[in-house]
């Protein structure tokens, strides 16, 4: 009997496993070529990010430059503007030395004008005469 059953239910096992090891060898299969395709896409995401990070390495770099650029014309425009202030400053308080000078030689004479009048006026006869004659002698 059980000689009849393996007999029977040979071709039917073999069928059925026959069956499940071209379905276990197809899932294989599949797994196999997401795997391929996912080490492909894997390989191209890492290519992309090493691009990425070469244009990122790049655009970091300009910057860099750019904020050095930027950082000399700011101090070579601070500088030339220092210095024409530096030159403005001067230049004004030499004019202001000169309008003081002018000032005071103003004043000087003017004084000395005052003052020399008010003493001719208090001046004696005597000292008059002399004046008098120490001026026509100078002429």
């Amino acid at each position: 009997m059980i000689a009849g059953l393996l007999y029977l239910l040979a071709p039917l096992l073999s069928e059925s496993m026959e069956s499940r090891n071209k379905e276990i060898q197809q899932d294989i299969d599949d797994a196999i070529a997401k795997y391929e395709e996912s080490t492909s896409r894997l390989a191209e995401a890492e290519k992309n990010k090493a691009q990425a990070d070469e244009v990122i390495a790049e655009i970091m770099s300009s910057i860099d430059k750019d904020k050095a650029d930027f950082k000399k014309t700011i101090e070579a425009q601070t500088k030339a503007s220092l210095a024409k202030q530096a030159d403005l400053a001067d230049k004004t308080i030499e004019d202001l030395k000169k309008g003081a000078d002018k000032k005071v030689d103003s004043y000087i004479q003017s004084e000395a004008v005052a003052r020399g009048l008010k003493e001719l006026m208090s001046i004696s006869e005597d000292q008059k005469s002399k004046f008098m004659e120490s001026a026509i002698a100078s002429l």
